[in-house]
């Protein structure tokens, strides 16, 4: 029975998923206390894209933003720590390009969002809308499906029992 590959695949799968679980707790307790200042480096993120097209940030409102989109992070995050048999020092190249990049999505989102206001643009609002969907629930799966080796891992040919 032990040797069995299938009741292996299924223990790794549910030891994946308590590792996540709680990752995913930890991180967000931290986020909890911490959260504030990633929002605002989010939200300072697209100052620079809105003063470009002659607008300004109103922090408040960034901040009302950023709330809602900025724990895409911690859902890569825990998908990274989550994944065992994996080098930490791949891992962590892997924690960094993938929160770098989130960030720097989530900033285009906040900066989206205030341009479609400035303007009045319903359809610019629409295509902010599905971006951001877009980030919060796909593009932290691709990250790390893309930045960690867990394709192999996935699909690794199956041991025969010997």
């Amino acid at each position: 029975m032990h040797n069995d590959p299938i009741m292996r695949g299924a223990k790794g799968v549910l030891f994946f998923f308590l590792r996540f679980l709680a990752a995913s707790v930890i991180l967000y307790l931290i986020y909890t206390w911490a959260g504030i200042y990633y929002m605002r480096v989010v939200a300072y993120g697209a100052k620079p894209l809105l003063a470009i097209f002659g607008h300004r940030l109103v922090m408040d409102r960034a901040l009302a933003i950023t709330e809602e989109i900025s724990l895409n992070p911690l859902i890569f995050l825990s998908l990274v720590i989550a994944v065992s048999n994996v080098a930490l020092p791949i891992k962590l190249r892997a924690a960094i390009t993938g929160v770098l990049i989130l960030t720097a999505a989530n900033s285009i989102t906040v900066f989206l969002s205030f341009l479609s206001f400035y303007r009045g643009s319903e359809r610019l609002w629409s295509g902010t809308e599905f971006f951001n969907l877009t980030i919060n629930f796909f593009l932290p799966l691709l990250l790390w499906f893309l930045l960690l080796p867990v394709r192999s891992m996935i699909f690794q040919p199956r041991r025969e029992a010997a």
